[in-house]
């Protein structure tokens, strides 16, 4: 069996977090190949693959590029940004698991990034004065739509521990915190708007966790067009 299809293997048999980060890997290689040959054939300004996979803030271009609306939720800054994501998303992602379903997981991940738009192209709609600023106006989604799913794990058991090399036993809350701030202190200079697109993600996740105690599940949406979406792909597979 080859590399490729090992893969394949493992993201159809795998569960919900095996697949989020193939995806997510899956997709950094994309765009690096992507960048080679748009370098290569001096198509596009410099890392414009990195321009049309992000999320931007201007509905004119989201109508040029709808792809982006999917392909954002799975970018990072880079090599060392994806590392982080991929290390946190991996170990927060298995402790969520053990207080949430796989289906709150994918929904989460999905409701972050989601907020993430919105607040992201609010912004600057709202304040136009931001649209003559030199910040960077492309954005990738993957940290908001990870914070999402760790706010919730942080506010739903908030005291229950994990061991740390050297540090010993530490509080889910703190380890949230913590990570949040590394994540924060790795992003680049980009704006504003991107910090308020991790306060909407956090916020997401604080409203799944307080409205799942009152016994509604806002992630329903999306699982019920995840399973949509999958009958399709079986359906399409045996024809």
């Amino acid at each position: 069996m080859n590399l490729i299809e090992e893969l394949k293997m493992k993201f159809v048999t795998g569960d919900i977090l095996t697949r989020l980060l193939l995806i997510n890997c899956g997709m950094f290689v994309f765009m690096l190949l992507l960048d080679i040959c748009f370098t290569i054939f001096s198509f596009g300004d410099d890392k414009f693959a990195y321009i049309v996979c992000n999320y931007p803030w201007s509905p004119y271009t989201i109508a040029m590029r709808p792809w982006c609306l999917v392909t954002s939720l799975f970018t990072s800054w880079g090599l060392w940004h994806l590392l982080f994501n991929m290390l946190t998303l991996y170990w927060l992602g298995g402790v969520f698991l053990r207080f949430f379903t796989s289906s709150h997981l994918r929904g989460l991940y999905i409701l972050g990034g989601i907020s993430g738009m919105v607040i992201f192209s609010g912004i600057f709609l709202l304040f136009p004065s931001m649209q003559l600023k030199d910040w960077t106006q492309n954005i990738p989604l993957c940290s908001a739509c990870i914070l999402a799913f760790s706010t919730a794990l942080a506010f739903r058991a908030p005291d229950s521990t994990e061991m740390i090399p050297l540090l010993g036993s530490v509080k889910i809350k703190y380890i949230v915190i913590a990570l949040a701030v590394v994540d924060v202190a790795l992003l680049p200079h980009v704006s504003p708007a991107y910090d308020a697109v991790h306060l909407g993600a956090a916020a997401t996740g604080w409203f799944f966790n307080y409205m799942l105690r009152k016994g509604k599940d806002i992630t329903t949406p999306v699982t019920a067009a995840a399973v949509w979406f999958d009958k399709i792909i079986h359906n399409r597979k045996v024809s």
